[in-house]
């Protein structure tokens, strides 16, 4: 057998093994209470996983601790790099030369997970994009993520790039109790820029009492990831998702996981703390699930168009409920090669309103009186406003309503019935 031959083979059965161990692998979950750390449910916790956006959780704890140290302020200025507007949604795409106080960019990254504005932190912090993700993984070794690598401060799709969710559960804890004076800005479910009004992907916000944040995360080879944190009756869980099929799937699954996190008390039967909750990858490399979310949908990586997608509304999950206004962020203004910054608070991807139209007028001739002779003069014409053209509304489409979940396999926690899957669309 030829050389090339048996690359081609071993290639096909490394593809047949990875097909295999997507669908053998079921989706990882952890939660585990705040104060205590001792985790209450798991499932394939230490299977590597693509981050995708939760990574900008780890951008925000690397920006805390600068915070905390003094080596930055909420009015450093953060500046819009050609490298940062290069990055793909979602963003917010504003112009090269842009300055943005780090206040205001905390809550783009975090809020609309913009991924120009998490490189354009990560140049402001650490000098190169490089330095800066080299900061955030010497922070997971020392936080004790065994098992997470990040090659980028976005989560964007990335070679070597993986995580899990016993790892995510520690961030998320660290991030709660190392920095309490930041968690308001994980509880904002939409940020306005200028005339944009851009909402939180995390549905959680608006379907499930006592939600506090943290972050989803979207791309096609991870699937839908979701670390969140919910308070009830003096009791704080974390529960981590990762690799749904859907952001409604994943908010149904995290919904339950946190309904019966919060309905057993944890002192009944002894627990692993996250710490000492160790163990290895059931698979040893990242399951990729592109194929399953995005090669049938054609769906793009852009994780506000994903994550807002309409859907059906989940059983475990609450009617939608009033959540605070949008909050203002702002720009400080266009950086001009002098070095001074023009046009503050300017929005650098709103465009100018159009002038508004003077309305229509139409000509109604009035008819001559019977006894008018030839030589008379014409009446002038009347000018006369047309009347408003009434709007057209467009008839809402019937909703399918087709509840959706995944039934848990915990041996911590009574099993759920089985609720079917959507259709495929």
């Amino acid at each position: 057998m030829t050389r090339p031959i048996a690359q081609l083979i071993a290639t096909f059965f490394a593809l047949i093994l990875t097909a295999g161990a997507a669908a053998a692998v079921e989706t990882p979950y952890l939660v585990a209470d705040m104060d205590s750390g001792k985790v209450l449910a798991e499932r394939n916790a230490h299977q590597l996983w693509y981050p995708a956006s939760v990574t900008k959780l780890m951008n925000a704890y690397v920006v805390f601790k600068a915070l905390r140290e003094g080596r930055v302020t909420l009015q450093t200025e953060v500046v819009v790099t050609p490298e940062a507007l290069a990055e793909p949604p979602s963003k917010m795409g504003f112009k090269v030369g842009t300055v943005i106080d780090l206040d205001n960019a905390l809550k783009m990254m975090l809020v609309h997970s913009s991924n120009d504005i998490a490189v354009a932190v990560a140049q402001t912090i650490g000098g190169t994009e490089q330095n800066y993700v080299d900061m955030m993984n010497a922070e997971a070794a020392r936080l004790g993520m065994t098992s997470t690598h990040f090659v980028n401060p976005n989560g964007l799709p990335g070679p070597g790039q993986a995580t899990t969710a016993r790892d995510l559960a520690v961030l998320a804890r660290a991030l709660w109790t190392e920095f309490p004076q930041q968690r308001p800005v994980f509880q904002i479910s939409a940020i306005k820029s200028g005339k944009r009004v851009l909402k939180s992907a995390n549905n959680l916000l608006e379907r499930y009492t006592g939600t506090l944040g943290l972050k989803t995360g979207f791309i096609c080879s991870s699937g839908f990831n979701i670390v969140a944190v919910a308070k009830r009756n003096g009791r704080t869980l974390v529960a981590v998702v990762l690799g749904s099929d859907s952001s409604k799937d994943r908010a149904e699954l995290t919904a339950r996981l946190l309904n019966d996190g919060f309905s057993k008390p944890i002192s009944l039967t002894p627990r692993p703390t996250l710490a000492s909750f160790r163990g290895s990858s059931p698979v040893p490399y990242a399951i990729d699930m592109r194929d399953d979310v995005c090669g049938k949908r054609n769906k793009g990586e852009n994780e506000a168009d994903a994550e807002n997608a309409g859907g059906p509304v989940a059983s475990a999950l609450e009617p939608r409920f009033k959540l605070m206004e949008p909050v203002v962020v702002t720009t400080l203004g266009m950086r001009t090669p002098s070095g001074d910054i023009k046009a503050a608070g300017v929005d650098p991807t709103d465009k100018p309103a159009a002038p508004a139209k003077p309305a229509k007028k139409k000509v109604v001739k009035k008819k001559a009186s019977p006894d008018a002779t030839a030589s008379q003069e014409a009446p002038a014409p009347t000018l006369v406003d047309s009347p408003p053209k009434s709007a057209t509304k467009k008839a809402a489409k019937p909703s399918s309503k087709i509840e959706v979940g995944v039934p848990f396999d915990s041996t911590d926690i009574a099993p759920l019935p089985d609720v079917p899957a959507p259709a495929t669309q």
